[in-house]
C-alpha cells in the first residue's frame, strides 16, 4: 500500500464483488472510503487494516458494485410528470390505439380538474406501435376536446399533433408557410393542416405563459427528480438542451446546496449568447454538483420520425414530402454550422450537437474542419461530442479518430425501434445503428445513453440494448455490433466519465477518485446476457453517502 491509502477510512465495503472498470477491468472484494474519496480497493484483508473503531462496517455478502452510472444524454429538466400525461405505448404507456390515446387525455383532464380554454399537454405517442400505425390528427382530438387547446408530442421530441382549437388560437391555417427547419403535414390535394407539426413547426404554437411556481416548490421538483435518476443508479445526469430559466433554477439550487448528485448541464445554443454575457456562469467547472458542460444544438431530427436528414433517402412514404428523394432535412444551414462551432470554439466552450442521419454529421465534421483551419486550433484537445449519432457511416467514425469527437450513442433504438428502421431504412443502414463494437475498434471513445424522456432511463435495460440488440419482434439489430457486457459498463461509466473530461475523478473504482458507487442485486458479467435487463440497483452512493437505497 502507499503511504495515502494508510490512512484511516470513514466507511469500508467488504464481501463484495467490485467490478472496478479499470484499465484492465479488475475485480476485487473491499473497498474503503475516506472524505467521499476512495482510499483504496483491493482484498478484504487488505481493506481492513484501514479501520478504526470510527469506520462503518458494510457488508456487501457478495453483492455486485460498479461506478456510479454516468448519463450520456438525457433531459434532467425536460419532463414534468405532474402536468403532462403520458400517452406512451408499452413498455412506455399503456395505450395501444388512438381511442385510448384520447381516453387517457379525457381522464387527466378530469383528474387535473382542467378548466376551458386551459391548454392540455399529453406526451409520448408512438405512431408506429399505435394500432392504425399512423399519426393522430386533429379530427381524433376535435370531437373530445371541443373547449380546448390540445398538444400531444411525439416519444421522439420533434413533432406534435395538435386540435382545431390550438392550431386556432396560433393562427396556424392553410395559408401559414412551413418555417425554416421545419414542415406543416397538410391534408393531401391541399394546403389544410392535419395537425401534425414535424420539428421548428411546434414552435409555432402560441401557448399563454403559465404562472412561475415558487423557488422552493421548484427545489423540491429537483430533489424528486434527482432521487429519480439515482434509483437508476445515475450519479452524474446531463440536462441535454438547458433552458436559461432552468440554468438560473440548477445554479440557484447548486447555490443552496440542493444538488446531491452531478448535473451537466447543456445550455440551448440559442441561449449561449446570453449565458455567455452572465459572470456567474462559468463553463467547465464542477461546482455543487453543477456543471456547463457545453452547448447543445439540434441539427436534425428523427430518424423514425422520418426527420433525420440522410445521404439516401427513406425507402417508405415520408409526411410532407411530395418528390421521390425523401431524405429528410437539417434543421439549420451549413454557414449556420459553421457558424456555431466557430463560436463555440472561440469561447472555449464544448459543442453538443444531435445529429441522427449520416447527412447531417458530414454537416457536422465540415464545420470542424472548418473551425480548426479557421481558428488554427485542434478539435482532439476540445472532445466535440455527437449526441445520438445513429447512423453514423464507417468512414465518418474514421474522421470521428481523426479529429477527437466522442459518439454518443443510443443503443435503444435497436429495442423500440430497430423493425421501424429495417422497414424505412433497409437492413444494412439499421444493423448499422448505433456502432458501438465498430466505434470501440476504431478507437473512438463511445458512450450510450437513454434520451430519457423518450426512452426509459432504466440503466440496465440499456446496457442490455447494447449487449444483445433485440428489438421489440426478437430480431438482432446488428449482431456484430453487440457489446460484450463489460464493454457496455464501460460505456455509461468511464467513456461517459471521458466524455465530459472527468474521467480522472470518476467513471472507475479506483483510489483517489469520488466514491461513486451502485450496489445491484446480479452480477452482470455472470448472468444469462437476456437476464442483464432484470438487475436490480439496490443502493446509489454519491461520494460516499448514500442516495438512494430501494
Amino acid at each position: 500500500m502507499t503511504a495515502q491509502q494508510k490512512n484511516t477510512a470513514d466507511k469500508v465495503f467488504i464481501n463484495g464483488n467490485i467490478i472496478t472498470v479499470d484499465a484492465k477491468n479488475s475485480t476485487a472484494q473491499a473497498v474503503a472510503v475516506s472524505n467521499g474519496k476512495i482510499l483504496a480497493v483491493g482484498s478484504n484483508s487488505a481493506i481492513e487494516k484501514l479501520k478504526d473503531k470510527k469506520t462503518i462496517v458494510v457488508d456487501l455478502k457478495g453483492k455486485t458494485v460498479v461506478p456510479g452510472f454516468i448519463d450520456g444524454h438525457s433531459h434532467f429538466m425536460g419532463l414534468s410528470r405532474s402536468t403532462t400525461v403520458n400517452v406512451g405505448s408499452p413498455p412506455m404507456g399503456s395505450v395501444k390505439n388512438i381511442a385510448d390515446l384520447v381516453s387517457r387525455i379525457q381522464d387527466f383532464q378530469k383528474q387535473k380538474n382542467i378548466a376551458p380554454g386551459e391548454w392540455i399537454d399529453a406526451y409520448g405517442y408512438d405512431q408506429d406501435q399505435l394500432e392504425e400505425k399512423r399519426h393522430p390528427n386533429k379530427e381524433d382530438l376535435d370531437a373530445a376536446f371541443p373547449n380546448n387547446p390540445v398538444t400531444i408530442t411525439n416519444i421522439n421530441g420533434h413533432m406534435s399533433v395538435s386540435n382545431s382549437y390550438a392550431l386556432k388560437i396560433s393562427g396556424i391555417d392553410a395559408s401559414t408557410p412551413n418555417p425554416a427547419g421545419g414542415a406543416i403535414e397538410r391534408k393531401k390535394g391541399t394546403n389544410e393542416p392535419t395537425g401534425l407539426l414535424q420539428e421548428n413547426a411546434s414552435r409555432l404554437l402560441k401557448r399563454p405563459a403559465k404562472p412561475a411556481p415558487s423557488l422552493e416548490e421548484q427545489i423540491k421538483s429537483l430533489n424528486e427528480q434527482q432521487l429519480f435518476y439515482a434509483s437508476n443508479g445515475i450519479t452524474t445526469a446531463q440536462d441535454g438542451y438547458t433552458s436559461y430559466e432552468s440554468l438560473q433554477l440548477l445554479h440557484k439550487a447548486a447555490e443552496k446546496n440542493a444538488l446531491f448528485i452531478d448535473i451537466e448541464a447543456l445550455p440551448g445554443y440559442p441561449t449561449l449568447e446570453k449565458v455567455l454575457e452572465n459572470p456567474e456562469f462559468k463553463f467547465g467547472v464542477l461546482k455543487n454538483h453543477l456543471k456547463l458542460a457545453g452547448t447543445k444544438m439540434i441539427a436534425d431530427g428523427s430518424p423514425q420520425g422520418k426527420t433525420a436528414f440522410f445521404s439516401k433517402s427513406y425507402l417508405v412514404e415520408v409526411p410532407g414530402c411530395n418528390h421521390d428523394q425523401c431524405t429528410g432535412f437539417p434543421n439549420i444551414t451549413q454557414d449556420q454550422f459553421n457558424d456555431l462551432v466557430i463560436k463555440a470554439f472561440q469561447n472555449n466552450v464544448r459543442p453538443f450537437v444531435h445529429c441522427n442521419g449520416d447527412a447531417t454529421i458530414d454537416m457536422y465534421l465540415k464545420a470542424i474542419e472548418n473551425a480548426n483551419k479557421s481558428l488554427n486550433t485542434n478539435s482532439n484537445d476540445r472532445r466535440p461530442v455527437t449526441i445520438h449519432s445513429q447512423f453514423v457511416r464507417p468512414d465518418q467514425l474514421d474522421s470521428y479518430k481523426k479529429l477527437g469527437i466522442i459518439a454518443a450513442l443510443f443503443s435503444n433504438h435497436a429495442f423500440f425501434w430497430g423493425d421501424v428502421h429495417v422497414r424505412n431504412l433497409g437492413p444494412e443502414r439499421a444493423n448499422f445503428l448505433s456502432p458501438l463494437k465498430t466505434a470501440i475498434k476504431k478507437g473512438v471513445v463511445a458512450t450510450n445513453h437513454t434520451d430519457y424522456p423518450v426512452t426509459p432511463l432504466n440503466q440496465l435495460f440499456l446496457l442490455w440494448t447494447s449487449v444483445e440488440r433485440k428489438s421489440r419482434s426478437g430480431q438482432v439489430i446488428g449482431p456484430d455490433e453487440r457489446l460484450t457486457p463489460i464493454e457496455g459498463l464501460r460505456a455509461i461509466t468511464i467513456n461517459g466519465a471521458y466524455q465530459y473530461f472527468e474521467e480522472n475523478s470518476k467513471g472507475s473504482i479506483e483510489t483517489g477518485k469520488l466514491a461513486d458507487l451502485v450496489v445491484l442485486s446480479d452480477d452482470l458479467t455472470k448472468v444469462e446476457p437476456f437476464k442483464i435487463k432484470d438487475i436490480i440497483v439496490l443502493e446509489t452512493i454519491k461520494e460516499g453517502k448514500t442516495v438512494y437505497k430501494k
